[in-house]
């Protein structure tokens, strides 16, 4: 095989970075897209607080005594609990207050019972329609009346809510949003800012 020529050589090398370079940045494309794409899925993935459980620690005392247990409620001032029946509705709360609050998001009433009585949120965002097997009316008003723990009623506008938001007017909630109709980000933070701020106005109206 006869040598190459100059020409021939200094083509051949021209070729081979060539090459080098196009593989590269291909890679480097690839490498920025996955990055793209971890970030996205970071960011639609909720943020949800995880409860570790309770533990309570043997006291040993000289004699038995007997005590009445004193319940206190410390008030979790960054704990929004969300219940929901969308998954689209969680995710605009997310991207409404998700930067500025934990959320802790559960799927049905008895979870969000458990998590009122361990974390003592500082409101709720609740949805009548999630959970159709669970009293919604009785749970909600027992948060807002007998917890006093603000709530804010986030759910569709349909006609079956209208007798769901009668039974709830005497109830102490002040704030519903509807889905797709009024729920821009402000929307949320507005009605959480007018709870944390103390009761005023209507006691049931939009907000």
């Amino acid at each position: 095989m006869d040598p190459l020529t100059p020409l021939q050589d200094t083509l051949l090398k021209s070729l081979l970075d060539l090459l080098v370079a196009v593989v590269w940045a291909c890679w480097d494309r690839l490498t920025e897209r996955q990055d793209e794409r971890r970030a996205r899925a970071a960011e639609l993935e909720p943020r949800v607080l995880r409860l570790a459980p309770w533990r309570v620690m043997p006291v040993k005392t000289p004699r038995p005594m007997r005590v009445k247990p004193r319940r206190v409620r410390l008030v979790n001032a960054n704990v929004v609990t969300v219940l929901v029946s969308r998954s689209q509705m969680a995710e605009r709360v997310r991207r409404a207050i998700g930067e500025r609050t934990n959320l802790c998001c559960v799927s049905t009433w008895a979870e969000l019972v458990q998590v009122v009585a361990r974390v003592a949120p500082a409101a709720i965002i609740a949805d009548p329609c999630a959970d159709e097997s669970g009293d919604s009316a009785r749970h909600l008003a027992w948060f807002s009346s007998g917890l006093r723990i603000p709530v804010v009623l986030y759910t569709c506008l349909t006609p079956r809510i209208a007798a769901t938001l009668v039974r709830l007017g005497g109830s102490g909630i002040r704030h519903v949003i509807f889905y797709q109709y009024d729920d821009a980000p402000h929307r949320f933070a507005a009605a959480l800012a007018c709870e944390s701020r103390g009761p005023s106005g209507p006691r049931l109206r939009a907000a």
